[in-house]
């Protein structure tokens, strides 16, 4: 296959089209909030019971009242307990069982682009077959990598970047992990001004639900999918 867009849109042409991309899926939007939201909360409040950290803080809760420095201290020993590292390492794998959610979006675009009929089953592209495996150990070796570089000033910011078209061309051209980050960084150098303000105004106009419409985070915040997927489209060419 080989993908005909035409290389290096102006900043303007990939907002457009990243905005014409989210404006034609936003029933699979609000599906995929709904979906991935809920099914998050429910694996974290599991895990937080299952490794007795609820019970643990259940113990302190008369200090939530009447003495929150103390309250605090209570929650730093909690968060030192060897269960509380089991609880972390089960957060790395609830990220890596629901993010391959995110590979759909990718299918549905494409399938927009071809105009072909989109259905409710696209969204799961990510967990067919094989598939899933390989998407499930990209998300749990990017959320550990992310979650150790996060705590170091701006590597997390660097980290989303190298990875930042590692699923499309994953999912597109079958690459692995450490391809598709050498890829991703050979397309930044292209042109890494409109590449850095797509992804700025993607991530604001994401978060923009939640800071300006509550409910509507739920909409918005996939957006970001509609922002890479284009950027991919004039950066990377297909072949097959």
């Amino acid at each position: 296959m080989e993908n005909n867009y035409p290389q290096k849109a102006g900043l303007e042409q990939i907002l457009k089209a990243a905005f014409f991309y989210w404006n034609k899926t936003l029933f699979y939007q609000l599906a995929f909030s709904l979906l991935y939201f809920s099914l998050f909360f429910l694996g974290y409040f599991y895990l937080f019971r299952y490794f007795g950290l609820w019970d643990e803080l259940n113990q302190h809760r008369e200090l939530l009242q009447t003495d929150f420095p103390a309250f605090n201290k209570k929650v730093e020993e909690i968060a030192r307990l060897p269960q509380a590292q089991g609880f972390i390492l089960g957060i790395f794998f609830l990220f890596g069982i629901l993010n391959p959610l995110n590979v759909g979006f990718y299918k549905i675009y494409r399938k927009i682009d071809l105009k072909e009929k989109v259905v409710m089953n696209d969204l799961f592209a990510g967990y067919l077959g094989f598939t899933f495996f390989k998407f499930f150990g990209f998300y749990l070796f990017w959320t550990i990598i992310f979650s150790y570089a996060n705590a170091l000033f701006l590597l997390g910011f660097v980290w989303i970047f190298i990875t930042l078209f590692s699923v499309p061309l994953m999912f597109f051209m079958n690459v692995n992990t450490f391809q598709g980050i050498k890829l991703t960084i050979s397309g930044l150098k292209k042109d890494f001004t409109t590449i850095f303000i797509a992804v700025i105004i993607g991530i604001l106009f994401s978060l923009s639900g939640l800071i300006l419409f509550g409910f509507g985070f739920l909409l918005t915040f996939p957006f970001w999918h509609a922002i890479i997927y284009t950027l991919y489209q004039n950066l990377f060419k297909e072949n097959a």
